[in-house]
């Protein structure tokens, strides 16, 4: 199917695009609107799957796939409100925070993809897409699962906590929504992100990102947390799956964290716990203790769950989704050239109607020979009154706007000229501007036309006289654009290393040659090899990084600077 075009559409209604509505329905997927973008980073937009806090998550896949793909080729590129992108603080938060993502590699976490800040002033990261469905909509289709299906889950969660605590990352907004369960087992998602948006200066002091319902109760209070705040998550969690309710009942907001920071879970959902399964129900109370030091750790968690969880596979339900899903394929479709405008149209969220139109712009052309002719212009002061001088104003010796007039006396920066005297109350002020080539009245040529018949000629000007020198320096030229701020072959941050061959090794050998480095005779051939990594580890040296090879958040950084 191919893309509408979005002006035939209201900004609110869904767009077509490749995947059908048989493909949306079967990825979980919903179809793009008007305002998301066409494109993030290397990634073409497919549809949406959800949005939250943070931001909105879509689906999407390589540029570059040609012909038939599946679901292993898709990628969930989750794109930053605004509100936090535009913070320059946030940003250098998400790189560090990102930065520490890469650097998890456990089994049940959703492995990232790549990362960046495009021209488009949109602040993403992608990660793999796990065909599957999350926690929260399997009870909702299942209402509980069975305990053992649950103890398996309790003991890879754990390990997903244990992998990212090992590199100092705090979950803060752990939840079944969270909580993939694909092919090969369950999927932790969506973790360092909430830290970046808790240390933002758009963070009120004392209000914290997460899930009120699955919040620990020192992360309910607004103080520092740590890993066992995920550990009690995790219990709220697991006594979802188990019974189909959460641990600290339902109500309004203020409610429910009230009960999790001063009363004991709920007893009935303790007591359903118990009735699937009594030592389940006991980890589940050890993980939902007020204080943070009697709660088990991940690894304990671990090892508890590790004796009772066996591979007893999805219910059904569940199972047949998770196979259709990781069955799905696609083909790539090729952008015509009509809906390539398009696109590009859609690469920026559309204003709202009510907005007031923007203000008419001049021709860069005629605004640059202005700015030059401004440069030269003879700056004449002529003094009369009445109606006359009034009408003169108006319409200027050469047919210069008067906008332009009023705005080009205004900014004007000082300059050396002969001195005129002061003139008379009432006289106005009129900026001559001839521009060589551009009529001020409609006709062909340049030069100013004769005054009206009713105004008289313009009196002699006077002799010149002699203006000393200016004392001060001229001002230097202004900066030119560095070489390497030319390259556009990739915009994101992702680590690129040794072996690899795509555009975002292209951008590196670019950025290199552009600074002087040698990157071999191939040139820039998107081919990381031995005389590219030698001259990344030279960059990395002389600019005080690790020297490693690999180009990461912090040497993407270092050279774009």
């Amino acid at each position: 199917m191919s893309e509408t075009n979005p002006a035939a559409s209201g900004a609110g209604q869904p767009i077509g695009g490749e995947l059908s509505e048989d493909d949306l329905a079967l990825l979980g997927a919903a179809p793009l609107r008007r305002s998301d973008p066409a494109a993030i980073g290397p990634y073409r937009v497919l549809a949406r799957l959800g949005g939250g806090g943070m931001g909105r998550l879509y689906l999407g896949r390589d540029a570059d796939i040609e012909g038939t793909y599946g679901a292993a080729s898709l990628v969930a590129v989750k794109v930053i409100r605004s509100e936090y992108a535009e913070d320059e603080r946030f940003r250098r938060r998400f790189e560090r925070e990102v930065e520490a993502v890469r650097r998890v590699h456990g089994a049940y976490t959703a492995e990232l993809l790549d990362s960046g800040y495009d021209r488009d002033e949109l602040l993403w990261m992608a990660t793999a897409f796990v065909p599957g469905l999350s926690l929260a909509d399997a009870v909702v289709r299942c209402g509980s699962l069975p305990a053992p299906v649950v103890w398996r889950l309790g003991h890879q969660i754990a390990q997903a906590l244990t992998a990212i605590a090992a590199v100092g990352i705090v979950h803060r907004d752990l939840k079944p929504s969270n909580v993939l369960l694909g092919p090969d087992g369950a999927r932790l998602i969506d973790f360092g992100v909430a830290h970046t948006a808790d240390a933002s200066s758009l963070t009120m002091t004392g209000q914290h990102l997460g899930t009120p319902a699955f919040m620990s109760p020192e992360q309910a209070e607004g103080r520092d947390v740590g890993t066992a705040s995920d550990v009690f998550s995790l219990g709220s969690v697991l006594a979802v799956a188990v019974t189909g309710s959460g641990p600290f009942g339902e109500g309004t907001t203020g409610d429910v964290v009230h009960r999790i920071i001063y009363a004991p879970p709920s007893a009935q959902v303790l007591a359903d716990a118990a009735r699937r399964d009594v030592d389940l129900a006991a980890l589940v109370g050890r993980c939902l203790d007020k204080d943070p030091r009697q709660r088990p750790t991940p690894q304990d968690v671990v090892e508890t769950t590790g004796g009772h969880a066996g591979d007893p596979g999805w219910p059904a339900t569940i199972a047949d989704t998770i196979a259709a899903r990781a069955g799905w394929t696609g083909t790539a479709q090729a952008v015509e050239p009509m809906e390539q405008l398009t696109i590009l149209r859609r690469t920026r969220p559309e204003e709202p109607a009510d907005r007031p139109a923007r203000r008419r712009r001049w021709p860069l052309a005629v605004a640059a020979a202005v700015a030059v002719a401004v440069a030269g212009a003879a700056v004449a002061l002529a003094a009369s009154g009445g109606g006359a001088s009034g009408q003169r104003a108006a319409s200027g010796p050469t047919g210069t706007h008067p906008a332009a007039a009023a705005t080009t006396s205004a900014r004007t920066p000082a300059m050396t000229r002969t001195p005129t005297p002061r003139p008379t109350k009432g006289a106005t002020a009129v900026v001559t501007v001839t521009v060589p080539g551009v009529p001020g009245n409609g006709t062909t040529g340049g030069h100013a036309p004769a005054p009206p018949p009713d105004l008289p000629p313009d009196p002699p000007p006077a002799a010149p006289t002699t203006t000393a020198a200016p004392t001060t320096k001229p001002a230097p030229p202004p900066a030119t654009t560095p070489a390497w701020k030319r390259c556009t072959y990739y915009s994101g941050t992702a680590l690129t290393r040794f072996g690899q061959k795509n555009s975002r090794v292209k951008e590196v050998q670019c950025i290199l040659r552009a600074r002087g480095y040698n990157i071999g005779p191939a040139g820039v051939d998107g081919d990381f090899g031995a005389d590219t990594l030698t001259e990344v580890k030279k960059f990395q040296s002389a600019h005080h990084l690790t020297v490693d090879g690999e180009v990461g958040t912090q040497t993407w950084s270092e050279l774009r600077s």
